[in-house]
């Protein structure tokens, strides 16, 4: 296959896709291959396909790391900041259903998969939020109702400790204390490295 062709701008979309959504994290070459395989056109050179990565930043989107800042965005348009749920989006307009292929359905896998995480975060705001509600009321009742707030307060404490048990549990399960993954360090521009060393992981800050 001859080499150094120019892709149009739809050719290097499927490549970048493949490098950021495919499961296994293909490698820009072996993305590329992949892509001109399934769409029909010759590869450009390797050199040209790295250049291309460094200049648009690519960056993985198949990893636990990225779904779970996706599902803190999303968690973020679920509920407002005080924990109460937050007004829905207006509906999309109806469009055909397209054609699904792999690379469309390893994307809606994670996804879904944001989503779902997504909505544990949501909850967890809100059961948080609840815990304030006890708090506040306790506050409000120390002059009228001592005993009362006592009560308040001691049911407020008791709802946090379990709160936070349950929660430690489910975020464990859900994977969304995992540690983010560290870069290559031999595919880091100086300033990239620069930042490194400052403790900021290039591509999630």
């Amino acid at each position: 296959m001859p080499y150094g062709v120019r892709l149009q701008a739809a050719e290097w979309e499927a490549i970048r896709r493949s490098y950021e959504y495919d499961p296994d994290e293909p490698t820009p070459w072996e993305a590329a291959r992949r892509a001109a395989e399934k769409h029909g056109f010759q590869l450009p050179s390797r050199q040209t396909i790295y250049n291309r990565q460094i200049a648009e930043k690519w960056e993985r989107h198949s990893g636990l790391a990225g779904v779970v800042q996706a599902a803190h965005r999303k968690a973020d348009r679920l509920v407002e900041p005080d924990g109460s749920p937050a007004p829905p989006p207006p509906p999309p307009p109806e469009t055909p259903a397209p054609k699904v292929d792999r690379l469309t359905e390893a994307y809606q896998a994670r996804q879904n998969a944001e989503d779902k995480r997504a909505e544990v975060l949501a909850r967890h705001r809100q059961e948080w939020r609840q815990v304030a509600v006890l708090r506040q009321e306790a506050l409000q009742l120390r002059q009228s109702d001592p005993i009362k707030a006592d009560q308040r307060m001691r049911l407020a404490k008791t709802t946090a400790e379990t709160t936070k048990i349950q929660q430690e549990g489910e975020r464990k399960a859900w994977g969304l204390d995992e540690p983010p993954p560290l870069p290559d360090v031999t595919k880091l521009s100086d300033e990239q490295l620069k930042a490194l060393a400052r403790g900021k992981i290039p591509g999630l800050g």
